[in-house]
């Protein structure tokens, strides 16, 4: 799982004059069959050709440097989940390197320091979840961010609720003793664990909370939990044993996700369309986007998945448009053609700090419908 303090240091690299660091976002989804029989090593090839034919000769010796460490790694990589990130340096002996379990976009950069937009874009999309699994005697407690997930062990101790066993005439009293004694117990240990889920609060900032377990003791935990944990809770309880494995409780942690996030989109679907938003201004079909794009006027730019528009980039300014001919509007260049302009859309986007929402499922097919697959709802 990818951490804040990763992210930072990332961040605060300085660049070294004469020495770019090579940033690659790589798709190595094995579910996808433009993926298999490791064909993501040829979109990787292409990416840094791409990248290499732009280059001018004194700066291809230092690429090349680059481009061959990530061949190499990406040749001998097994993968294991969705996305690839990677960044390198040779001149300085800098190489980081993460496997995500989300979907990643295929992109390349050369630059002074590390590309990291694309990543930031994933860790603002995608919410954290905290879990708690409790019965009356044991809990545990997860977060789950971007397909990953970490258990807390050390969060709490469980309070055990022990039988002792009486003898003689006052059985019935004892056993009313041992009855309100484990209640005691198990009210104790949910409110500890309450206790606990409000410092995981501040600790991990997750965005949802689910609870798993036995219903009655995670019904009881719900009405522990102070105004703020409740907030973040999930009307919908996870049918888990206190003991189930780490990866079945991945799973449908992922499986609530989903649907949530289904949800969503069909409700940012909907508002686009109904122009429903009535704070910002919207746009529908590719035309009207990439133009509002180009005047930085997008707050959120909402495409379909598998949606793969052609269209052109003036030679001069570099201004995107949805045709692939003719003159730039803005300063009569002409225009080449290019086969990724949602790539250079998204790219776009996130330089100027928009957000980028791809959609899927019944959201998609809607927004294909109605806007050709793809709108945008701007700042003014």
């Amino acid at each position: 799982m990818i951490s804040k303090a990763e992210v930072d240091s990332l961040a605060e690299r300085k660049p070294v004059p004469g020495s770019p660091v090579l940033s690659v976002y790589l798709d190595i989804d094995q579910s996808k069959a433009a993926n298999l029989n490791r064909r993501f090593e040829a979109s990787l090839r292409a990416m840094l050709r791409s990248l290499e034919g732009r280059l001018e000769e004194p700066q291809r010796q230092s690429f090349s440097a680059d481009a061959a460490r990530a061949r190499q790694y990406v040749s001998s990589l097994e993968p294991q989940a969705k996305g690839l990130i990677l960044f390198c340096d040779e001149s300085e002996n800098f190489f980081w390197t993460r496997e995500l379990r989300v979907p990643v976009r295929n992109t390349a950069r050369w630059s002074d320091t590390p590309y990291l937009l694309p990543l930031l874009a994933m860790l603002d999309e995608h919410e954290r979840y905290g879990v708690a699994l409790v019965d009356r005697e044991l809990g545990r407690l997860f977060t789950v961010f971007m397909g990953e997930i970490e258990e807390h062990e050390d969060a709490f101790a469980p309070l055990s609720v022990r039988r002792i066993k009486e003898t003689g005439t006052d059985h019935m009293l004892s056993e009313s003793r041992f009855q309100h004694k484990t209640e005691m117990h198990a009210h104790l240990h949910l409110k500890h664990v309450a206790g606990r889920l409000e410092k995981l609060v501040d600790e991990y900032r997750f965005d949802r909370l689910l609870l798993a377990g036995p219903v009655e003791p995670a019904g009881k935990l719900r009405h522990l939990l102070s105004k703020r944990v409740r907030g973040r809770l999930v009307d919908q309880q996870l049918a888990l044993p206190v003991r189930a494995k780490v990866r079945e409780i991945l799973e449908q942690v992922l499986r609530v996700e989903r649907e949530i996030e289904r949800r969503m989109e069909e409700q940012i679907v909907q508002d686009l369309i109904a122009g429903a938003d009535n704070h910002h201004p919207f746009t529908l079909g590719l035309e009207p986007t990439v133009r509002a794009l180009c005047e930085q006027r997008i707050w959120r730019m909402v495409y379909a998945g598998g949606f793969a528009p052609k269209g052109g980039r003036c030679a001069n300014c570099g201004m995107l448009f949805a045709r692939g001919a003719g003159t730039c509007d803005y300063c009569g260049a002409p225009i080449d053609p290019i086969d990724d302009l949602l790539e250079r859309m998204v790219e776009r986007a996130l330089e100027q700090e928009s957000k980028v929402e791809e959609v899927d499922g019944n959201a998609a097919l809607r927004l294909q419908q109605r806007a050709g697959g793809i709108g945008g709802i701007l700042r003014f």
